[in-house]
């Protein structure tokens, strides 16, 4: 037969398609299907196919030399179809290689015997995995064996009744299992018979007659009992294919209402294979999450029917006897889970079967219920179902508690704990429901409390084992009598002292064996170990509550103060409690290897703020708190015990005792504790409790040359630092030489960081002089060490970076090509560490505002910064980032800027902040314009944007704009209100033609403004206005109608509503002036306008919830402006009244409990212990009254009204009202109420 051209073409076309297609799949089967095929039989063909590819590439590369190949009709010209017919001969070829690899590695593994053997015996052993324990027989459904349940559930015929319900699964499709049993073995579990679910007997007030039985898995099961059972066990294959393809059967199983009550069936079949049970109740778990109700936080459906979470009720209890922990633990859980859903309505006999098992059940059954009862009572028991709980459960925990011949420690701590959650829960009900307490909780405290005590006593020494379980059993009672003390302290006060008596004496007994197992030792001996429950346990946990129970006593001076010091104040178990406190407080091995390899960790343990937690920390917690209630008292005793600590340390250290270090530095810690209170002392004549100046004669210089010894010879840099605002000139001097020193030279990571903390202590205590001489040496030996360090240590590094550059500014100058660098590179290396990024760029910030450096810093800065400031960077952090560190050189720039600064930077800068959304990024740029403004708002108006032609001034209203819409969030415009007013004050001229269109968007974004925050700056943009212009003000906005009410209505209702709570030393005081300029205008406009006036306060005595609150939100009276205002600025000048007088009077706090009310927590304690949260806002520079940034403001320092005494102001303003007559005042005067005119009147007599 002879083709034309065009026929030849489509043959060679369809013919090449057939054969790569046949060799694609050809391969694929190959090497993917090995177990399908041996591997001589892959061999030979796989040959076979790979000598046809490789001749028919080459023939086609011929038949295309030749070109015989290629045809016309199909492709524009020849040469198109060639380069194709090559493309495909290159496949062939291809193909032909990979045959040939896989052709060889088959024929390797056709000879390899130990291969071949090895695959035999994997073939073997999946074999022995997959041969169940019992083998189900399908016939059994042919034959008609078809059960019933009494909850009407089929066992073996699912079709009759589930597949009715369009949410069940057709079962049919089910494949039939072989048999998986090798050919001699036998059956395990013969399946002749199916358990038959009975309704469980529902109980109300007696208990039950019988107990819910495991089904006997031996028996006859349901098609679904051999689906799931088949397919947990498919789940366990170690073939992957068989093991995806039964996960994915699980998922189509889930649906069906059997399901569930087939896992309970298998996780209670004793007979079955562990590993499958446990499968099978962890599937229950995550059923009951995730099905049971619809009400669950994970529910995705479908919901089981009602005769199927009976089943499941039912069946389940008896996993509670199961004699395997982990089955028994899911079980429990299982319960707990449908008991949050169906108890008490759905599951009304399930407290009754559990106090029968506590009554009469195992040991198991005591443990299972144990732990239904602990999440049942945590969560889901309230004062409606505490009438029907107590009086029950309470006996039977009680009963048990002290059955020591009867029960395991841990399942007694399971009592404790349950107890402490009852205890917890009528706390939180105790102001709403009193009589709870009264009822359930005052007559059985006695009772507890005296078995609690019984235990406390009961000490162990001869049985690890029994010891180990005490540990645990106290850990919780201590738990639970520390909660009821906070939450019930007069009910728990007359056992205060029969508990402090035995944690006292384990406290004392612990001591020895604390030092041996971890202080001095290295070795597993001091490891915690865990319950049966997995719950932690060990003497570390035990201390933390005993330590927590001695502060809670150490504040009830009334009962205690006996017990702790004595009649005399001398014979109490103070003086010993702190002695063994600072052995407590000892270095352990495992923390001085941790810290030796990771200084990091060193810092984040040691810090003020750690988030760590161990035995040291709660010794320093423990001691803290005794001094707070017994203070005198207790550094007498920390006196003579750290003296004891050092002479007891010299010894050891002569007798070779390598650890004879560790008393010293836990005794100078403790000193350190208080270090502030006794240097004030000293500085000011005062005689201390604690020798001092012998530390500093007998052991710290001498530690500071213990080089062998880092953490003593730290500790000591540190504590010199803490006393430096007492130390003699040459010690002073000589200390921070010393300090110098180690972070050049030490070869001790744990010692240069000690020095970096004792330089900021320096630095914050000593004046200048001291360190001046030092500044350029410290600057050079810490810089360095940001380029080796991690976060911890460097936010260290930079604190000492920050405070030793501000010494002599021409000396930080000197080193700029070390710093400039420095700084840029640590922001670019960590710019996700917010912490870290905060103090670099307090470091840049500290850098710019030196005028000596500022020039190079500039030059080296602002083209990186700008570079970074872009549209086209995705980084937007890193944007925000480089906006405020622009602010800063701004900021230290001089004012007006050098020419042609502005327009380095301001375009990239526009380019931004008109395109972004980003909240960050906004709020950057509004505080970076502002200063740009502030500084030199002429550069600004002068810059044109190449582009767009338009000026920098309608940029930034561009910007403003962009802000004021009401589609922006606030958080985002957060500081427009502080661009706009200095605007305003930097360029009236330049924004008076709009200033109208500007006041009129500030007005409607304050319509709906809800954030105090953002609605402060908005008003003081009025604010600053009235002060000068305070009629043209009241006319603009008496014009102004914005959805239907009046701008001035707007303005005022805003600002009168937030007065009080404005922020700012200088913000206040312009709100307060121009309030007195508005009310003294005697506008009837501004008389017409109605505020909100006083909180009307709801006369119920009902608790008001979240919800209620929503549903009646809180309401106000309505009244007048003037009256507001006289009102505000009447508590304005109470508020200052008061704090000239608290600043005025000497502070006298009693150091005695002032109430008798016992229930006081507070009692004893000093004022200054409150303003722990403040002082470290202080310290931090977080000063919410905004006074650091009025404080670099030049323009609010120059500001008459910030140097204006508010009082003197105040009492002038309403003198003069009353003198004037003011029909205004006396008209807002009459509608006080008889109290504002009472406290108004006594003020302007004062």
């Amino acid at each position: 037969m002879r083709f034309n051209a065009s026929t030849e073409s489509s043959f060679m076309d369809f013919q090449q398609m057939v054969i790569n297609g046949a060799l694609f799949i050809t391969f694929l089967y190959s090497s993917f299907g090995k177990a399908a095929w041996s591997s001589t039989y892959r061999s030979v063909l796989v040959s076979i196919l790979c000598a046809l590819a490789l001749l028919y590439g080459i023939t086609l590369v011929v038949r295309i030399q030749n070109h015989k190949g290629c045809s016309s009709g199909y492709y524009d010209d020849d040469q198109t179809r060639c380069v194709m017919q090559y493309v495909i001969s290159g496949m062939e070829i291809m193909w032909a290689v990979l045959l040939f690899l896989d052709g060889a590695i088959s024929y390797h593994q056709c000879k390899d015997v130990k291969w071949q053997t090895k695959m035999r015996q994997e073939e073997e052993e999946r074999a022995q995995v997959n041969a169940v324990h019992y083998q189900p027989d399908l016939s059994l459904h042919a034959e008609g064996g078809d059960t019933t349940t009494t909850n009407g559930l089929r066992n073996n015929d699912i079709e009759g009744d589930i597949t009715a319900d369009p949410a069940a699964v057709e079962l049919e499709p089910l494949p039939a299992y072989a048999p998986r049993a090798p050919k001699d073995q036998p059956r395990i579990i013969d399946m002749t018979n199916v358990p038959q679910a009975t309704q469980a007997p529902v109980y109300y007030a007696s208990p039950p007659t019988t107990i819910p039985q495991a089904p006997d898995y031996q028996t006859q099961p349901s098609k679904m009992d051999q689906a799931v059972f088949q397919t947990l066990t498919d789940t366990l294959s170690s073939d992957t294919n068989t093991r995806l393809a039964a996960e994915q059967r699980l998922k189509e199983l889930q649906v069906n209402p059997e399901f569930p009550v087939s896992l309970v069936r298998l996780a209670l079949a004793r007979e079955c294979n562990i590993s499958q049970r446990h499968s099978a109740a962890v599937l229950l778990k995550n059923y009951v999450d995730t099905q049971w109700s619809e009400k669950s936080n994970k529910f995705c459906g479908p919901e089981p029917p009602a005769e199927t979470k009976a089943a499941v009720r039912e069946m389940v209890l008896a996993g509670l006897s199961d004699p395997v922990n982990r089955i028994r633990v899911a079980c429990a859980y299982v319960i707990s889970k449908i008991a949050h859903h169906d108890w008490p309505e759905q599951w009304t006999n399930l407290l009754d079967v559990l106090v029968h098992h506590l009554k009469n059940g195992s040991a198991d059954e005591v443990h299972g219920s144990m732990r239904v009862l602990a999440e049942f009572v945590n969560k889901d028991i309230t004062h409606v179902q505490l009438p029907l709980v107590a009086p029950v459960l309470f006996p039977e925990l009680l009963r048990i508690l002290v059955s020591e011949q009867l029960y395991s420690h841990a399942t007694r701590s399971r009592c404790a704990s349950i107890f402490r959650n009852a205890v917890e829960m009528l706390y939180t009900i105790k102001e709403e429901h009193p009589e709870a307490v009264k009822e359930y909780l005052t007559p059985i405290i006695g009772s507890w409390n005296e078995a609690f005590i019984a235990i406390l006593n009961k000490r162990t020494l001869d049985n690890p084992e029994i010891e180990v379980g005490e540990w645990g059993l106290k850990t919780e009672i201590l738990k639970c009598i520390n909660l009821a003390i906070q939450g019930f302290p007069k009910l728990m006060a007359p056992y205060l002292l029969q508990v402090l008596s035995p944690v006292w004496q384990d406290v004392l007994h612990l001591r020895p064996r604390y030092l041996i197992q971890h202080v001095n030792t290295s070795d597993s001996a001091g490891e915690t170990f865990q319950d049966s429950d997995g719950e932690a346990i060990g003497f570390e946990m035990l201390l933390f509550v005993q330590f927590e129970f001695i502060q809670i006593a150490s504040r009830r001076r009334k009962l205690t103060q006996t017990a702790f010091i004595g009649e005399d104040g001398k014979s109490g178990i103070l003086t010993e409690l702190v002695w063994n406190t600072l052995s407590y407080m000892q270095m352990t091995d495992d923390q001085a290897d941790t810290w030796i390899s990771d200084p990091n960790q060193f810092i984040a343990d040691e810090e003020d703020d750690s988030y760590s937690f161990n035995v040291r920390i709660a010794a320093e917690d423990l001691l803290a708190t005794l001094a707070e209630n017994f203070e005198s008292e207790t550094l007498n005793a920390l006196n003579l015990s750290v003296k004891q600590e050092v002479s007891s340390s010299l010894n050891e250290k002569g007798a070779g005792n390598i650890n004879w270090w560790k008393a010293q530095e836990s005794s100078l810690l403790a000193v350190g504790l208080f270090a502030g209170d006794l240097s004030e002392t000293i500085r000011t004549g005062g005689q201390t409790p604690v020798d001092v100046g012998a530390f500093f004669d007998h052991v710290i210089l001498g530690n500071l040359s213990q080089h062998d010894f880092p953490f003593l010879q730290g500790r000591s840099f540190v504590f010199a630092s803490q006393f430096a605002s007492i130390l003699p000139a040459n010690l002073a001097s000589q200390y921070v030489s010393a300090a110098v020193e180690a972070i050049m030279k030490s070869p001790s990571a744990v010692v240069k960081v000690s020095a970096l903390k004792a330089l900021n202590n320096f630095n914050q205590y000593l004046d200048k002089q001291y360190i001046a001489p030092h500044q350029s040496s410290i600057l050079q030996g810490v810089a360095p060490m940001m380029e080796v360090t991690t976060e911890e240590t460097l936010s260290l590094i930079l604190r000492t970076l920050i405070s030793t550059s501000k010494i002599d500014e021409k000396v930080t100058a000197g080193l700029e090509s070390i710093l400039g660098p420095l700084v840029l590179d640590s922001w670019i290396k960590y710019p996700a560490d917010h912490l870290i990024s905060m103090d670099i760029m307090d470091f840049f910030d500290a850098l710019a505002a030196n005028q000596s450096i500022y020039p190079a810093l500039n030059a080296r800065a602002l083209p990186v910064l700008v570079n970074m400031i872009s549209a086209e960077n995705p980084d937007n952090a890193r944007i925000s980032s480089a906006i405020d560190l622009l602010k800063s050189l701004v900021q230290g720039g001089s004012s007006p800027l050098p020419p042609n600064y502005v327009a380095q930077f301001f375009h990239n800068l526009m380019s931004v902040l008109l395109t972004t959304d980003d909240r960050d990024i906004l709020q950057s740029g509004q505080e970076c314009l502002t200063i740009v403004v502030q500084k030199d708002i002429q550069q600004v108006a002068e810059w044109r944007d190449p582009s767009g032609g338009k000026n920098g001034m309608e940029l930034i209203i561009q910007f403003i704009a962009k802000l004021l819409d009401p589609s922006q969030t606030e958080s985002a415009a957060l500081f427009v209100g502080d661009l706009i007013s200095k605007l305003i004050k930097k360029g009236s001229d330049l924004v008076s033609p709009i200033l109208p269109d500007l006041l009129n968007a500030v007005t409607l974004r304050l319509a709906d403004a809800k954030l105090p925050s953002f609605i402060q700056p908005l008003v003081m943009v009025f604010a600053q206005l009235c002060l000068n212009q305070h009629e043209v003000v009241i006319n603009f906005l008496s014009g102004l109608n914005i959805n239907g009410r009046n701008g001035l209505d707007i303005v005022m209702s805003a600002w009168l509503g937030n007065h009080a709570d404005f922020t700012g030393v200088y913000n206040q005081k312009v709100s307060t002036v121009a309030l007195t300029k508005m009310f003294m205008s005697a506008d009837p406009r501004i008389a017409a306008v109605q505020v909100q006036g006083d909180l009307i306060v709801p006369t119920s005595s009902r608790i008001v919830t979240r919800s209620r609150s929503r549903t009646a939100p809180d309401q106000f009276t309505v009244t007048t402006v003037p009256v507001k205002i006289i009102r505000l600025l009447a508590t304005d000048l109470t508020n200052k009244i008061e704090e000239e007088e608290d600043q005025a009077a000497e502070p006298d706090y009693d150091d005695e409990d002032g109430d008798d009310d016992w229930e006081d927590e507070d009692d004893g304690r000093s004022k200054e212990q409150f303003s722990y949260l403040s002082d470290i806002m202080d310290s931090h520079g977080l000063d919410m009254e905004g006074d650091d940034e009025e404080e670099v403001d030049p323009d609010i320092l120059a500001d008459p009204i910030y140097q204006l005494n508010m009082k003197t102001y105040l009492v002038d303003f309403f003198r003069q009202c009353v003198q004037q007559n003011s029909p205004a005042f006396a008209q807002s005067a009459s509608e006080l109420s008889d109290i504002e005119k009472k406290t108004l009147s006594s003020l302007l007599e004062n």
